[in-house]
């Protein structure tokens, strides 16, 4: 199981568990973690739960984030018991602690040293100067000696298109710009890629931060914001965007192996974000739908059967399913069970079936059995396999014993 761990940056407080696995920190309240500092970027940097580990990564921010002294940048660093963190100037504390309670460490809250404080102040005022640079423009003679060219920007300095047959389009918008959502359809399946691209349209002069876009599953009984599966740091700023710039960029995320499929307790979205210093940043959602083959594979190989299969309702991210199915009608009446009860759980590279038979005053006890499968071996079997597997695993319910 993961640990909790606890998280306060100034007087905010916070946590990341198994629930809510990342938080986003900063001066805007929309963030999770909420603190009002000079030093702070409205959305400064996140931390986030993966594999049993903490990690932070900078979203761009003006100031930094710093571990140990070491400007942390895109790529996550992972937090440790004995660290010292700042963001900006602010300190971020972070405890540690286990299932059982035990308490696992924590990160120091000491005053900022003068060398780090100096270190923040120097890239501050790089940053600004930054800011107040001119745009760089692409033109045919392409960018200057040593500069590489953004992402969807070719050598000769001109700018890659959208594809055409990324015909399945979302936007957001406001006074400061447009970001598009493009993708080739609206439906996934566990453990594909979702490939498309974002393209930002600067409506002003402006610096823009950071952009990104994340990968999110909405479950009724989740975190109220959605849970973030993956996300992409697409364009690390700052830079100077001109009025009328436009941008595409490309993306790529990672969808899990045991999503939850979309229904009406769960759906799923693509977040795109435009981090604009000093003004309103730019949001655009683009909705799509979510399946799950191996839980199709599930439902297939009890058809096959003519065991009726109801809803399998997904747990809160996913890896766990349950739900229940019927014998066929004349079968039923014969041995006087209603349902049989079942539950699909992803354990790492395995996945689990278990079925369970109510008693109903037939048996003694209720009967359960369960079957651990390689996951890689349960997809590439044929289904006639994955369902004689089945019936052997209903057949040894329901005989004597």
């Amino acid at each position: 199981m993961a640990p909790t761990v606890h998280l306060q940056l100034g007087i905010a407080q916070g946590k990341l568990d198994g629930t809510t696995n990342r938080v986003y920190l900063g001066r805007d309240p929309a963030c999770q973690l909420t603190f009002s500092d000079p030093s702070l970027s409205r959305r400064h940097a996140e931390v986030f739960l993966e594999g049993g580990y903490a990690f932070i990564r900078d979203l761009g921010s003006s100031n930094g984030t710093w571990v140990n002294g070491q400007l942390v940048g895109p790529q996550p660093v992972q937090l440790m018991p004995g660290q010292t963190i700042y963001l900006g100037m602010v300190p971020l504390v972070a405890s540690w602690q286990s299932e059982a309670g035990v308490d696992g460490g924590r990160t120091m809250a000491v005053a900022m040293p003068p060398e780090l404080k100096a270190m923040v102040e120097q890239r501050q005022a790089q940053m600004s100067m930054l800011a107040r640079a001119p745009a760089a423009t692409p033109v045919p003679g392409g960018f200057p000696q040593g500069v590489a060219p953004p992402a969807g920007v070719g050598v000769g300095g001109h700018i890659a298109p959208v594809p055409a047959e990324l015909a399945y389009r979302r936007q957001g918008s406001n006074g400061n710009g447009v970001l598009l959502i493009a993708l080739r359809g609206d439906t996934f399946s566990n453990d594909q890629v979702v490939d498309g691209f974002l393209e930002f349209t600067a409506m002003d002069t402006e610096t823009v931060a950071s952009i990104t876009i994340d990968l999110v599953e909405h479950h009724k009984k989740g975190p109220s914001s959605g849970h973030v599966w993956d996300r992409v740091l697409v364009r690390q700023g700052p830079w100077r965007a001109q009025k009328g710039d436009v941008l595409p960029l490309p993306f790529k995320l990672r969808v899990p192996p045991g999503t939850s499929v979309t229904g009406r307790n769960v759906h799923w979205e693509l977040r795109g974000y435009v981090d604009i210093n000093w003004a309103s940043d730019i949001e655009a959602t683009a909705p799509i739908m979510m399946r799950n083959t191996d839980i199709e594979r599930v439902r297939d190989a009890l058809g096959a059967l003519d065991f009726r299969i109801a809803d399998l309702e997904p747990a809160p991210l996913g890896q766990r399913f349950e739900g229940s199915f019927q014998p066929p009608a004349q079968l039923a009446r014969q041995i006087g069970i209603n349902d049989i009860l079942l539950v699909v759980e992803y354990l790492g590279a395995n996945i689990k079936v278990v079925m369970e038979i109510d008693k109903k005053g037939m048996f003694k006890r209720d009967r359960e059995n369960a079957t651990v499968f390689e996951l890689a071996r349960f997809r590439a079997a044929p289904l006639a396999e994955v369902t004689a597997n089945f019936k052997q695993q209903i057949d040894a319910m329901m005989g004597p014993r």
